[in-house]
């Protein structure tokens, strides 16, 4: 009897990909802004580190260090992208996949500092790529709204316009 009520605990607890979401959450101090807006503005305040009004490649590296949960800071794995992404920002898993092909630029399967590039951008420019991104490519996709998550996320984005689109 002790067995099963084991055997049962881990397979909720840990579900069959480690972590549940809600045991994930709760370990990993996840709190993510419920409107897209604060979704974007989050982004941005993530990606502009030393808050100078420009979003560099250097500081993109210094935001991907909390994606760290293998403890390699070289290289940022597919899961720690979506792990991130769902828990900081409150994504899609699918869009957490969507959203590792611009960590992964070269497209070799690893995320490292030499996908970064030359990336320099003003904040109210990464600011509305966020939107731009994810209204005009990634939503406008009718497979990308299949998840409930997608659905909630995409309806909202349709009705935003991009004067909509600031930071407190």
């Amino acid at each position: 009897m002790l067995a099963l009520r084991l055997i049962v605990f881990i397979l909720l607890t840990c579900g069959a990909c480690g972590f549940s979401r809600p045991f994930f959450y709760l370990f990993n101090h996840c709190n993510p802004p419920e409107k897209l807006v604060g979704k974007f503005c989050a982004t941005l305040l993530d990606n502009d580190v030393n808050d100078d009004g420009i979003v560099d490649a250097r500081e993109i590296a210094i935001d991907t260090l909390p994606y760290n949960y293998d403890e390699d800071l070289c290289v940022t794995d597919l899961w720690e992208v979506v792990s991130w992404w769902t828990c900081r920002y409150g994504y899609s898993e699918e869009y957490g996949r969507y959203m590792y092909r611009f960590f992964d630029v070269n497209g070799d399967g690893r995320a490292t500092a030499d996908d970064f590039g030359a990336f320099n951008m003003t904040s109210p420019d990464f600011l509305m790529m966020q939107y731009t991104r994810f209204k005009n490519v990634y939503c406008s996709d009718p497979k990308n709204r299949v998840s409930p998550v997608d659905k909630l996320q995409c309806d909202e984005v349709d009705k935003l316009k991009p004067e909509d689109i600031k930071c407190p």
